[in-house]
């Protein structure tokens, strides 16, 4: 009878070691195949060459060129941190890149891996928004989507414009920032270029490039000068790179552009536009739906992002009693992920102040799915 009691005993620890080296072998695959994933995504950013556009603009005197005026010398002033803080930091944010930067101070507070090369997906719409503002500065202006809508990729995020609608700036503006819409981002593109250049029969091809001229030649005036931009939308391109720190600056900067701020910090939207059709967009950044357990009341922009490439990506602008943060994460964990990682850096960074950020679903609203803002 012992021997049968030892014998059920050695037969189960068998199988326990077997479920166990079964189990280890499993995480290891998986572990190695997420470091492999890792490299490969390290090693293209590495390998990213030059792109052959035109040479910004400030390379050749135009009487046009677009000015871009700022003060802000993005100090690095993590010190603000405890070192046990600040470490702590480093591993809780699971982004690969990251930035959280003090408007009012003019200071990083923190960053990692802030001067790398890196993917913006559709972060790069700020910077579309902003060289369209300087361009054309009347909101109500009207715009006539053309078949530059056609020249966006198979999987664009899209707005739902199609050739022949009439919109003004603002709504295409929403378009753009709303739902992402790559179509939108064309249609601003090529009708600034056209408007930039005063020649409304200027080809599609060649007015994308010349705003794309337009966009570096921006990025460069605002301190943004390891990155390269090569299209309007973000869709991917191994020469269409930047960094967390000059997403961070570009990020400030349309922040300041009233026009831009309004409609980043926009969950919902119902628009008719001039030519009659009636479109709605939801915002793609869930902290600022009240739905959801990233929400804060506190987040008023900007912008998120999403290519295989370029993984998961926002960059949030918060105000806590008049005092306005940025936070960047690039290449987040996963698509939710990022957002905690952003309210990680918005609560620390107004701790240092004694300012109270919070977020969270209220009461009120928990479970109640909800559109208007």
């Amino acid at each position: 009878m012992p021997d049968k009691k030892k014998m059920k005993i050695m037969v189960i620890l068998v199988i326990c070691i077997v479920l166990l080296t079964d189990c280890a072998v499993v995480v290891m695959y998986y572990l190695d195949v997420q470091r492999q994933h890792q490299e490969i995504i390290e090693n293209a950013i590495q390998e990213i060459p030059l792109a052959e556009i035109p040479k910004p603009i400030a390379a050749n005197y135009d009487p046009n060129r677009p000015e871009y005026e700022t003060t802000r010398k993005f100090t690095m002033n993590t010190l603000k941190f405890s070192e046990k803080i600040y470490r702590n930091l480093t591993k809780d944010v699971k982004a690969d890149y990251s930035v959280l930067y003090d408007m009012e101070t003019d200071e990083i507070l923190f960053e990692e891996n802030s001067d790398k090369k890196l993917y913006p997906a559709s972060t790069t719409k700020l910077l579309t928004a902003i060289v369209a503002t300087k361009i054309i500065t009347d909101p109500d202006t009207v715009i006539t989507v053309g078949n530059e809508i056609k020249m966006i990729g198979e999987e664009s995020s899209r707005a739902g414009l199609e050739v022949g609608m009439k919109l003004t700036v603002s709504d295409l503006m929403d378009a753009m920032m709303l739902p992402s819409g790559n179509d939108a981002a064309y249609t601003m593109a090529v009708n600034c270029a056209r408007i930039y250049k005063d020649d409304p029969k200027m080809s599609n091809k060649a007015a994308l490039n010349c705003f794309v001229e337009l966009m570096n030649d921006a990025a460069d005036q605002l301190g943004a000068t390891n990155s390269q931009f090569v299209n309007p939308d973000g869709w991917h391109s191994p020469n269409h790179y930047t960094t967390a720190k000059d997403m961070a600056k570009i990020g400030a900067y349309a922040r300041e552009v009233p026009l831009i701020a309004k409609s980043c910090s926009t969950h919902y939207a119902e628009r008719k536009l001039v030519s009659g059709e009636m479109l709605y967009w939801v915002n793609g950044n869930l902290m600022l739906n009240d739905y959801y357990k990233c929400y804060s009341k506190y987040c008023d922009g900007l912008k998120t992002g999403f290519t295989d490439e370029a993984g998961s990506c926002i960059i949030s602008s918060a105000t806590v009693e008049g005092h306005t943060m940025i936070a960047v994460i690039m290449n987040g964990y996963d698509g939710y992920t990022k957002y905690d990682d952003v309210n990680l850096l918005f609560r620390m960074g107004y701790k240092l102040y004694g300012l109270p950020y919070t977020y969270g679903v209220p009461n009120s609203q928990a479970g109640k799915p909800r559109l208007l803002a």
